[in-house]
Order: structure tokens, then sequence, then C-alpha cells
């Protein structure tokens, strides 16, 4: 199409209008055309008709070309305005008002409404008016000539030209009403459905939970929503019209403010986290997304500010990271910091490859007693000495080095750049141990407690990294395995971890593999010791096992047993004496002489949650009597959980099964607790019995050892018997003592000390 002023109106510029144009342009060039040409058969011939018919069909048929020419509006006028001239001189020539013609005004005033407009269809009126009076004018002074009625068929071709292009008017007219009423109905419902979801977009951003703000380019707010108000304690008048830094983004630093407008300025989202001011002061953290808002045409016009609180979840994650890398009760850094740390060092260390780099080292320490200490003050008690301590160890803390909680009463140490030497590292490192160790040793008060705390420490150091591939883990297993030196050696104590002490526990952790295997496949072996009245009579025996090793031997029991401890192992290993035991105490050889079996309990096997229904299961199974098993404890063990282990004694007791005190005498509480312990017996350590003839001090112990006996009306047993003169010296004190040792008999295998029974003194 051509230019915009070559158009139609815009309110008549569719579809219905040049199908006007077209059909009332073809209309009217067919009509005049064939009333041109019927004419041409009237006698007498007016020329004059003919050639204004033929004028109307030209003015039809320019219409019809400039239609195909796309040149709409002047297709019309010449329609209306070029038919409408012609038409006047056709009605003029033909009678005027008493002519047949006058039918073609009304159908161009109709057809100016339609593709003209308002404007047209009113002059074209007035000038129809006008006309009209002055053929009544002529008329009455007859200057117009007479009507001529002759032609039928032309007249016909007139009124069939009238009545199609009135049709083509009125149908296409209709049609274009209905399709505008359609269009209307439309949109209507349109703008409705537009208007429900703006309500209901309207609603959402006013209940929004988040904050909502929309500034113009200026950055003046001029729309918040309730949640914008609630949070920032503002009143709604207050803020619009406000400039979003002072009410809304106020927390904003000025780098941050730069990003933003640069942001902005390009048309992109910005998003990032703020720390706003409410009305009050107070600051709420705030992630943030400003966008621009764009019309149809694509310019923007406002921004857009989304805020949602997350000063609770920033709260949460501190909180979370805090939990998950510091510890709860004393606030240092945990056990994932300290490997952390040490992997950081790692790669600090090797990111000069052939490079000396700098040695570190790992300190690790565990409180002495600090059990014990817990036990008789508490654990409320307990935990204000663990944060004494890890303020002192603090106070000694080099600038770069690392204090680290492990668990419980152990600490860990990260001393940084110590040497490059190996030799010079390690003197450093025990330095500072030896540091440790003094200032631990100074007395610590106690809020609540009257008494000045005082506990040394085990101390096992190990330098690191020793090798580019060493690890974090590694590095804690070496020290881990210092400490465990320091705490056998006797505690308050440094050790350094040595080669030696890895390949040691390398070789225990293969004897505690073996081990577990040789319980399942039957290699134990049960060896007893003979016990014996004052008068030689055979009384029973203490039960001790062996491992028959497919490799090694027959393996004493410290090389397993205090691996063993150290692992569930024991309380499997524990488990298989027992369940022996019972099967040869129920021999009939056992049963008829009345003879005891004294068996070792361990303090894991003791404080199984199952141990006494197991024990009853075994007692059924094998069929043995109970009167005649007797279970050795420890001091420790009772004193561990006092309460509890008189209770399972008590529980055993009512079986029939009797409990000895092993080891007494070694421990500071025996005394404290005998009168309490529903037990039957104690045994003398072998280390009171050795030198009781030859050594004042330790026989006045074993004296006082049977008087608390005899108070208390236990029987005694005396572990380590070998010489006569050790059997005499306790015979004389106690008459009824029973002996246990070499003098009576060694351990030997189950199978020859069963071979020996018979009646009669062992010696």
């Amino acid at each position: 199409m051509r230019a915009v002023a070559h158009l139609l109106p815009s309110e008549r510029d569719d579809a219905t209008t040049q199908q006007l144009v077209r059909a009332g342009s073809w209309v009217v060039a067919i009509t005049g055309t064939l009333i041109a040409a019927l004419l041409l058969r009237d006698s007498p011939l007016s020329w004059t008709h003919v050639l204004l018919n033929l004028g109307a069909g030209g003015m039809g048929a320019l219409a019809v070309v400039l239609g195909r020419m796309g040149r709409w509006h002047q297709a019309a006028l010449v329609l209306v305005w070029g038919v409408w001239g012609v038409v006047s001189l056709v009605a003029a020539s033909n009678g005027g008002l008493r002519g047949p013609n006058l039918l073609n005004f009304p159908v161009l005033i109709v057809f100016a409404g339609w593709i003209l407009g308002a404007r047209a269809t009113l002059w074209l009126t007035g000038c129809t008016g006008a006309l009209l009076l002055f053929f009544l004018w002529a008329d009455l002074r007859g200057l117009l000539p007479d009507a001529r009625y002759g032609n039928r068929l032309a007249y016909l071709a007139y009124l069939t030209g009238v009545l199609a292009v009135t049709a083509a008017a009125t149908l296409l007219s209709r049609r274009s009403y209905l399709r505008r009423v359609q269009e209307a109905q439309q949109t209507a419902s349109s703008l409705a459905a537009s208007e429900a979801e703006l309500r209901k977009l309207l609603r959402a951003v006013e209940q929004s939970p988040e904050s909502i703000a929309i500034t113009d380019l200026t950055g003046r707010i001029e729309y918040v929503n309730a949640a914008f108000l609630a949070r920032t304690g503002y009143a709604r008048d207050e803020v619009l019209g406000q400039p979003s830094a002072l009410v809304s983004s106020n927390g904003m630093a000025a780098a941050q403010r730069l990003g933003l407008r640069d942001t902005l300025a390009r048309g992109e989202n910005w998003a990032g986290e703020q720390v706003n001011r409410r009305k009050d002061g107070a600051e709420i953290i705030e992630a943030v997304v400003v966008a621009p808002i764009r019309q149809t045409d694509g310019h923007i016009s406002h921004y857009v500010e989304l805020k949602q609180d997350i000063t609770e979840r920033k709260r949460a994650a501190e909180e979370i990271h805090r939990l998950a890398h510091f510890d709860a009760l004393t606030s240092l850094p945990n056990r994932r910091m300290l490997v952390d740390r040490l992997a950081t060092l790692q790669w600090r260390t090797g990111r000069a490859p052939g490079a000396p780099g700098a040695l570190h080292a790992l300190v690790l320490l565990d409180l002495d007693r600090f059990t014990t200490f817990n036990d008789a003050r508490g654990s409320e008690m307990g935990d204000r000495l663990l944060c004494a301590v890890a303020l002192r160890l603090s106070e000694l803390l080099p600038e770069q080095g690392l204090l680290v909680r492990v668990a419980g009463d152990e600490f860990a140490i990260v001393l940084h750049d110590l040497a490059t030497q190996g030799p010079q590292a390690s003197r450093r490192a025990l330095a500072f141990a030896e540091q440790v160790q003094a200032r631990l040793l100074q007395p610590l008060r106690l809020e609540g407690y009257a008494d000045e705390a005082q506990l040394g420490a085990s101390i096992g150091i190990t330098l690191y990294p020793q090798s580019p591939a060493d690890s974090p883990q590694e590095a804690l297993r070496r020290a881990g395995t210092a400490l465990h030196r320091a705490k056998q050696a006797g505690g308050g104590r440094s050790a350094f971890f040595e080669e030696g002490m890895g390949e040691a526990a390398e070789q225990r952790f293969q004897v505690e593999r073996t081990l577990r295997q040789a319980i399942a496949g039957d290699e134990l072996r049960l060896f007893l010791q003979s016990q014996v009245d004052a008068q030689g009579q055979l009384t029973g025996a203490e039960v001790l096992v062996r491992w028959q090793h497919p490799r090694d031997g027959l393996l004493a029991p410290g090389a397993f047993i205090p691996i063993a401890e150290e692992s569930d192992l024991i309380v499997n290993l524990g488990t298989w004496v027992l369940a022996h035991s019972l099967a040869l105490l129920a021999l009939p050889a056992m049963r008829e002489r009345g003879l005891r079996l004294s068996v070792n309990l361990s303090a894991r096997q003791f404080r199984q949650a199952g141990f006494i229904p197991q024990l009853r299961s075994l007692l059924a199974a094998s069929g043995a009597d109970p009167s005649l098993l007797t279970l050795e404890v420890t001091e420790g063990l009772v004193i561990d959980d006092f309460d509890d282990a008189v209770a399972k004694i008590r529980e055993l007791g009512a079986l029939g099964v009797e409990f000895s005190l092993d080891d007494f005498g070694t421990g500071y509480s025996s005394l404290a607790y005998l009168k309490r312990l529903p037990i039957r017996e104690i045994k003398i350590d072998r280390s009171f019995v050795h030198e009781a003839p030859t050594n004042a001090d330790d026989g006045v112990l074993v004296e006082g050892i049977l008087s608390v006996a005899s108070h208390f009306g236990l029987r005694v047993v005396a572990e380590g018997v070998e010489t006569r003169a050790q059997a005499d010296f306790l015979r004389q004190r106690a008459p009824g003592i029973f002996y246990q040792g070499y003098l009576f008999g060694r351990p030997e295998p189950q199978e020859d000390w069963l071979a020996r029974l018979a009646p009669g003194p062992l010696v």
C-alpha cells in the first residue's frame, strides 16, 4: 500500500469499507454502461442521456482501477462525488424532481456515510438538498425538460443497479456491524479478564510476604506493598515520593550502589544482598533483586525492587557453620577445622616442589585423671574444668597456632613453621609441650569448687608433613599413637612419634585381625592354674587362655589380651572363655569333687547390656553348677559405675555365682567400697606376696589385707606363691588362706590338668 496519507480514515480503514468501494464501483460501472447501451435503442435517440450514463459507468470503472491500485480513498471520492455529479446532470436532463433518477441520491448518501465518514456525508447531504431545492425552483418556472419513461429496459436496469448497490451496502454493513459487535464483545471479555488478572496481580503483590517497591527512573518511590511497610516500620505516606536510597536501600555501600546503577543503565537485572536499616535503626539483611519495568514499546519507565528478609536464614547459616566447625562447650575449633587446617598446611608446604618447606607440628594432649574428677565432681564441674583448660591453653598459643578441642578431654594444637629441618622442629615442638605441661600443672580455681583443681596431661607429638603424600588423617594417627605411648608411660609426659611406633601400631592391627579369626577358628586353648587350701588340697583353678597360633605357636596372654582389650574382641574372647569354662565345670570329675573355677571378667564384657542373660543362657546350656563359678573383677571395673556393678553382682549372686575382687590392694578406693560390695573373695596381688616374708612394708600391707578380709568374712586367695617361705608366712597369719602359684602348679592345658585330678595334696 501507499503512504498513510493515501489510506482511508482510520475509523473506516477496514475490509468492509474496501469491499463497499469495490462492490459499488463494479455496480456503477456495469449499470451505467448497460443503461447507456439500452438507451441506444430509443427513438428518437438522446445522445445526452447515453453519454451521461456512460460517464456514470466511467466513474465506476475509474473507482475500480483506483481500488486495484490500493488507492481506496481516491476510489471512494470518485465513486461518491464523481457519480453524484453525473447523476445530478442525469436528473436535471430527465425532469428533475419529476424524473426517475432521484433514488441515486439516498444511495450515495448511505455510501458516503460508510466509506467517507461523517464530514463528507454531511457535505453530500447538504449538496443534495441544495440540488433538490434547485430542481424545485426550476420546475416551478418550467426550466427543466419533461421526464422520459419510454425505455422500460433501461429503467429496469437502473432500478436493478440501485437495488444491487443498496443490497450490497446493507449486507456488507450488517456483516461489518456484526463483526464489530463480536469484536467489541471479545474486547470487553478480554478487558474483563485482563482486569481480573490485574486485580489478582495487585492482590498478590500487595499480600506478598516479600517486600516490593516500585520507583521512577530517578529512584523516587511510587509504590510499596504492605510487607515493605511492616518490615521497615514506615507508614505509606512516609515513603511515597522519597528516594529509595533513604528508606529502602539505605544500607547499600557506595561501590554496591555504583554497580547497581551501571547494571540498570544496561537494562539488566541486578541481584545482591544488603544490610538495610528499619525506621528504628535496626538492621535487616535482605536478598534484593532490582529489575527494569518495560512498556510495550520496550522503553523503561520504572524500576521494581523485590526484597526477601534473610536475616534469620543468615543467622541460622552462621549457627550451622559454628556448630559444624566449633566446639559447643569451649567455642574452640573442632576436629573438622583441625583437618581443614592440616590440609591447608600440606598444600602450602607442597606448592614449591623440590624446595625445602617449613615443618609444622601436631600436638595432641589428653588430661590425666579427668574421668576421675568428672565422676567425683559431676559433669557440670567437669565442663567448667575443660573451659578453664581451654582458656589456659589459648594463653600459650602462638600467633599463627590453632587450638582445637578434638573430643572429650582431648585437645590438639597445630604449631606453624617451626623449622625446615626435622631435628630443630622436633626440639621446638617438645619445648612447647614442656611449657604446656608446666602451665597445666598450675592450680586452677573453678567457680563453685572450693578446692583448687590440678591436672596434668599426656601429650603426643608428630611433625607434619613428613612426605609429599602425608595427610591430615595420617598425622592424627601418628599423634594419637604417640599420645597412647605417653599415657602408657604413666601420664604427665610428652612422647614424640617415632617410625617404630607406627610399625608397632600396624603389628597390633594385624594381631587384632588374626585374633578375630582365631576366636572363630577355635585356635584358643584353656589353661588352668590350680588353687589349693592351707593343707595343700586342690580346691579349684583359675582359668587362663592361650592362643595356638598356626605360625607363631603357643602365644601367652600378654601377646594378645591387651590388644583385645582395646577393641570389642575382648567381649568375644570373654564369651569364648566363659562358654568353655562352664563346659569344663559341668564335667563329672569337677562336679563330684566340688572344684571351683575362677574366670576373669573384662570391664567391657561386664558392662554389656546383655551380659547377665547371656551368662544365664550359657549356664543352662552347659548344665554347670553356678555355685562352683567365681567371676574375678578388678577394682577399676567396680568403681567406674559402682551402683550398676553392685546390682549385677547381686543378681548373679542370687543364682549362686560368686565374685572375687582381683589384684586387691593395688587401687586407692578398695577399702572405701569393700564393705558395700556383695563379694565372697579377694585376691592378694602377687606384687605384695613376692617380698612379704623379707620386706617389712609388704608384710604389713599383707597383714592389713588379711585383717580386712577377716573382718568382712571374705575368702582370701594369694597369687604368685612361689616359695615355701611365702606360703608359711601367709599360713601363719591366715590359716584359712588359699594359694595359687608356681609352688603348687604352673598353668597347664586343661587336658593335662584334668588328667592329674586325684585325691590328696598336690605337694
